[in-house]
């Protein structure tokens, strides 16, 4: 990791043994401390931060939103909060092994983290889903181009291991503070939203839709 040297003046009378003795003694505390830096660095991004994909996780995007939120409380200032589950991502587990799935996981994270913002966090929250803290949005309108963008990730399909995936994903967003005005309310709300526009996905390309159709 590194050499510590010592120098001292010719006329200086000196033990070299005892010299030797302090020099290992030294560069076993300078060995020692640096290795203690080290392993707090990466027990700290381990703590905040998905060990697959790279990206923040659950405890540090609700740790941002809280902060987010009592921002908020001045009143001059609107997020949004967008949930992402990935559809039919058991399928691609049961099909083609949970390495591929994995595989699939880094590369949706790949194409969304190119369409979110500087100062947006995108977190991997459970098995399959995600969420993007858009911060500092006019409007609803904001937070919704922001998912068109996510949901666009999706259109190409996605090479993976030599297979063809074709991917897609279901949102739901909540804004602060028209849905909420502290993390529970906001958490729930963008989750309730997400599971309906998974329903209604689910419903449209039923066989009995169709058929209605």
């Amino acid at each position: 990791m590194g050499t510590i040297s010592l120098a001292l003046d010719a006329s200086f009378e000196t033990d070299h043994l005892l010299d030797e003795k302090i020099l290992h003694k030294a560069a076993g505390l300078a060995s020692l401390a640096i290795e203690t830096v080290c392993l707090h660095s990466d027990l700290r991004h381990r703590s905040e931060f998905d060990l697959l994909t790279d990206i923040h996780n659950r405890f540090s995007l609700e740790n941002r939103l809280q902060q987010l939120v009592e921002i908020a409380k001045s009143g001059t200032f609107s997020f949004g909060l967008i949930y992402i589950d990935l559809n039919a991502f058991k399928q691609i587990n049961d099909s083609y092994g949970h390495d591929v799935g994995d595989l699939y996981l880094r590369e949706v994270v790949s194409r969304m983290k190119g369409q979110i913002r500087p100062g947006d966090m995108l977190a991997r929250i459970g098995g399959d889903e995600f969420a993007v803290l858009a911060a500092r949005i006019v409007n609803a309108d904001g937070a919704k181009e922001l998912a068109s963008r996510l949901r666009h990730c999706f259109d190409a399909p996605f090479e993976v291991d030599g297979k063809r995936l074709i991917g897609s994903a279901s949102f739901g967003i909540s804004i602060c503070p028209r849905d909420g005005t502290d993390k529970a309310q906001l958490l729930k709300a963008a989750d309730a939203a997400m599971y309906d526009a998974k329903d209604a996905s689910r419903t449209a390309s039923s066989p009995e839709s169709t058929r209605k159709a």
